[in-house]
Formats: structure tokens, sequence, C-alpha cells
């Protein structure tokens, strides 16, 4: 960790992502209490202030406390996380060669969940302009359903022209929130990537359904919909961990 040193911030990043891999991972298991400063510090070759800023993060995280006298004791990020915490461990499953299925498939629930509801508000809200610049995000979205970065970029653009119609300020910061940590955690574009042509037919039946006007309509055909299209996804996930594990098998076999 000795390389990565050209500011401060690189290396308490550096560090509070070594740390929190061991945190997720189970290495520091909830309940215990990390390695002293010092001791931490020399394990990891960087300074007590680079140390301290890490620290820092994984409290801000909810994945640590410190207690005064005890040191930092690591907390249990089911009952004190926040959403970020799910990106990480979509980092940490992939970057194990293992795909987060249940993850994935955890994370089109609750976006279904909202998405409906958010459908139904915008349905009674949105205008001529937010219509128009939800087709035209959906045409962007044609072209880029071989390019996972860019198609999730424009796939994040269509969930906030969505949001932006409902004109409610809260679900707003609440989807800017989320916005920054999906793009902040290359995990996730597996995820948008799985079904992407049947992504895009979807919001094109969805926007159609906004201009008709009719919400509860459009609430009960986003949910057929989306369920359809969930399920669809999930189908993929799992043949692609089974391809995954096969592959594997048979290099370890070799």
């Amino acid at each position: 960790m000795s390389g990565d040193t050209n500011s401060k911030t690189t290396v308490a990043d550096s560090v509070a992502g070594t740390l929190r891999r061991a945190i997720l991972s189970n290495e520091y298991a909830p309940g215990t209490t990390l390695p002293a400063e010092r001791e931490l510090a020399t394990s990891l070759d960087v300074s007590r202030l680079s140390l301290r800023s890490a620290l820092s993060t994984l409290e801000a995280e909810g994945l640590i406390a410190k207690e005064h006298g005890a040191g930092n004791r690591v907390r249990d990020f089911r009952e004190s996380g926040g959403i970020e915490v799910i990106g990480h461990l979509m980092q940490l499953s992939l970057s194990g060669g293992e795909l987060p299925v249940r993850l994935i498939e955890q994370l089109l629930e609750v976006r279904r969940l909202i998405a409906v509801e958010v459908v139904t508000l915008a349905c009674e809200r949105s205008g001529e302009d937010d219509i128009r610049h939800l087709r035209a995000i959906v045409a962007e979205l044609h072209e880029l359903v071989t390019s996972p970065r860019k198609f999730m970029q424009a796939d994040l653009r269509f969930a906030q022209g969505m949001v932006r119609a409902t004109n409610n300020l809260a679900l707003e910061l609440l989807f800017n929130t989320v916005q920054r940590i999906i793009l902040g955690n290359r995990g996730f574009e597996a995820a948008f990537m799985l079904n992407a042509s049947a992504i895009v037919k979807t919001y094109e039946r969805i926007v159609d359904l906004l201009e008709a006007g009719d919400a509860e309509a459009t609430r009960r055909l986003a949910l057929r919909v989306l369920e359809r299209l969930d399920g669809a996804t999930s189908a993929k996930i799992r043949e692609l961990r089974d391809t995954m594990d096969r592959a594997k098998e048979k290099k370890e076999s070799t």
C-alpha cells in the first residue's frame, strides 16, 4: 500500500476499502474491536492521519463505532449501515469471482416497489416537457445497449426524469443519494446490463402510459411489466451464475 501515496485522500480511500472488505467479509466480526490504531497503521504501512481519515469514513458508513477508551468497535452493518453498503457488497462478491444473485434480486425488488409508486405520481403530475425529456432518453438508451457504463448513466437519467416528474423534492433528494452510490460503485453495471433491451422496451411503454394520463392503469401495468421483466432478469442472472460456476470448476480441475 506504500506505493499508493499520490494524495492523502487516495491513501485514506485505499485504507477504508481494505478495512471495509475485511468487515463485510467477516474477518472482523460484529462486536469485535479493530486492532489499535498504531498497530493498524504499521500493518497497512500508512500514516496515522490517513488511517484516522479512513476510520472516519467507515464510521460515517455505520460499519464501526469509536468508543472512548475501547477503540473502534465493528458494528453489524444490517443494523447500522446505509444503502451505500450494497455497492460495496456487490464489489466484494464480483472481485471474488462470484455473482451476487440474491443481492441483485433484492435490488430489483426494491427498484420495482419504488418505481411503481414513482410512475403513479409522475402520471398524475407530469407535463409535456417531462414526456419529451423521457422519450429523448429512451431513444438514447436504444443506442447504448452494448455500452455498460453509458447505458447505466442514461438509465439513471431516465429514473431521475421520472422522479422529477413527480414534483416531490424528498424523492428527488433520495434519488440523488442513490445515484451517487451507484455511480461510485462499478459493481452495479452488471445489474443494469442483464436485460438491457427489455428494459428499454419497458420504458417506452411506461412513457406511453404517462402521456395517456390514466394513473391507476399506469400503476397496474407498470407493476405487471416490471414483475415480468425482473423475473426474466433473475433467470438470466442465475443462468450466468451457473455458467461462471461451470467455468470455475473446469479451471480448477485442469
